[in-house]
């Protein structure tokens, strides 16, 4: 920083969390509710922001979290780093999203917090699944290309 710069100065983000949890060779998607602020009627996979917590493990604790609340299932603990990216709410903050692999571990999926449908894909569906928004396709591009 310069002489100038203040704390203030320091741009700050939004931080979320995407899981891409697997089970049985599928992906679970969750297409958001058509009264949602942002991106409403699109398929995404669960996720959501990170609350201002402090300590060990906040990042995989809020995946967690998100995951819960949004289709009702629980993921394992161990969680690998897939993709990264940022973006602008429809607010105008800045998030950066980080992306998961992850695998599920208990309970039937079900749209819950701001979703209207749930739906696991395999690999061959999502190569031709036409209702995804333009800026999943790199993620989906990503996906395919590794084993799961």
């Amino acid at each position: 920083m310069n002489k100038k710069t203040t704390e203030k100065d320091i741009n700050t983000h939004v931080v979320a969390v995407f899981a891409f949890v697997q089970k049985d060779g599928r992906i679970l998607f969750a297409k958001r509710s058509s009264t949602d602020f942002q991106a409403p009627g699109a398929w995404s996979v669960p996720g959501g922001k990170v609350d201002a917590d402090e300590g060990d493990g906040v990042i995989e604790e809020a995946l967690k979290k998100e995951v819960k609340e949004e289709v009702g299932i629980e993921i394992e603990d161990n969680v690998q780093y897939f993709w990264s990216d940022g973006f602008y709410r429809i607010s105008g903050h800045h998030v950066i999203g980080l992306c998961f692999l992850c695998r599920w571990k208990f309970g039937n999926a079900k749209p819950l917090e701001d979703q209207d449908e749930v739906r696991w894909f395999t690999k061959k569906e999502l190569k031709t699944f036409s209702e995804l928004p333009d800026y999943f396709k790199p993620r989906i591009d990503k996906l395919l290309q590794i084993s799961w």
